[in-house]
């Protein structure tokens, strides 16, 4: 048998909710009741109103037995449970009619609550029915509302998480290529006495890997911020490639305070260096730009390819460039516009727009 689990504060909820209602509608039964024999005539005293409120109280008990019943079910199929419901109902009907008649007889005169017999026992118990199945429907459907709003609450939940683990994951891919090449690249420096430029690229490594891994994925940061960090990546490369790696970086102040995905920019300056400038013999000048247009900020990562050739992987298959493309379409949908390829004159650009949005200041 499947079980729905129960937030504590919709059980409680749920729970106070049925109490409400249970009181309410035996107060509403016991006021009909009352005017009703009034209207018919009845001389009603204090005696049998105060008998006919012990009874309701009976029937206040049952029908909080049957929500219990009801609470006990939830995770059966919905056409069970609904045949459940009738089911006490009959059961509630049943104890109250007779509960009904023996309280009457206990505290009334003999000539005023007449005999029993099973005619009049089942005779009580259709009038009753009636009353009970009201009940047991109201709350079966009270503590059903109640597990649609935890279900969908526990979809929400699981879609959100699972959003969530989807932008980390993305997030927190780290291409290896870069940490070993940067370690090869240190320990040559070292064995060649260079240990002041070793010195130099562990820092920037450190510094790199503390503020990248310190973002929240889930955070957009300002593009300053954003275009401080690739500047850091890029000398940590310009260590490994001086005399080819050649960076530009346009960056207007109009621009600085945009927010954008943390570490967005990384992956496609990462893919250029990989693919161009490690795979050239000349300079490559790699360029960073980012300009407003209208209501969007575009960012575009251009390498001028060097003389890379035929060695350069095939548009498209870099893992970063993926990465970043799944990103967005995560984090914006439809909203940005993705676009890569290679350059008429050589080499290879990157760029996508995105929502322009500022922090509130």
């Amino acid at each position: 048998m499947s079980t729905t689990a129960q937030h504590p504060s919709s059980d409680r909820f749920t729970r106070r909710v049925s109490a409400v209602t249970i009181l309410l509608f035996w107060l509403a039964q016991f006021s009909l009741l009352t005017v009703q024999r009034w209207v018919f005539g009845a001389a009603d005293d204090a005696r049998f109103h105060a008998t006919r409120l012990i009874v309701t109280g009976v029937g206040i008990v049952l029908s909080f037995a049957i929500l219990a019943f009801h609470v006990a079910t939830r995770g059966r199929p919905l056409s069970r449970r609904l045949l459940l419901a009738v089911v006490a109902a009959i059961a509630g009907s049943a104890i109250h009619a007779f509960a009904n008649f023996w309280i009457f007889r206990a505290t009334m005169p003999a000539d005023v609550v007449g005999g029993a017999s099973l005619t009049s026992h089942l005779l009580a118990m259709l009038q009753w029915f009636s009353t009970y199945a009201a009940m047991s429907g109201l709350l079966l459907a009270i503590v059903y509302s109640g597990e649609v709003r935890d279900f969908e609450r526990g979809v929400a939940r699981l879609q959100r998480e699972a959003h969530e683990a989807h932008l980390r994951a993305l997030r927190y891919q780290l291409n290896p290529h870069f940490m070993f090449n940067t370690l090869n690249s240190i320990a040559s420096l070292i064995g060649a006495g260079r240990v002041e430029h070793a010195e130099h690229m562990v820092e920037n490594l450190s510094d790199f890997l503390r503020a990248g891994l310190a973002l929240d994925p889930h955070e957009d940061i300002p593009l300053a911020e954003e275009i401080e960090l690739q500047s850091t990546y890029l000398a940590i490369e310009a260590v490994r490639f001086p005399h080819r790696l050649v960076v530009e970086i346009d960056v207007p102040d109009d621009v600085q305070d945009a927010r954008v995905p943390s570490l967005i920019v990384q992956p496609l300056v990462e893919n250029a260096v990989r693919h161009a400038v490690a795979m050239s013999t000349r300079p490559v000048k790699l360029t960073v730009t980012a300009a407003r247009e209208g209501d969007r900020l575009r960012l575009s990562v251009r390498d001028s390819g060097g003389n890379a050739g035929n060695r350069r992987a095939p548009p498209g298959t870099g893992v970063g460039l993926t990465n970043v493309a799944e990103r967005l379409m995560t984090r914006y949908g439809e909203d940005c516009g993705f676009t890569a390829g290679a350059l008429p004159a050589g080499g290879f650009q990157v760029s996508f727009a995105i929502p322009f949005t500022e922090a509130a200041r």
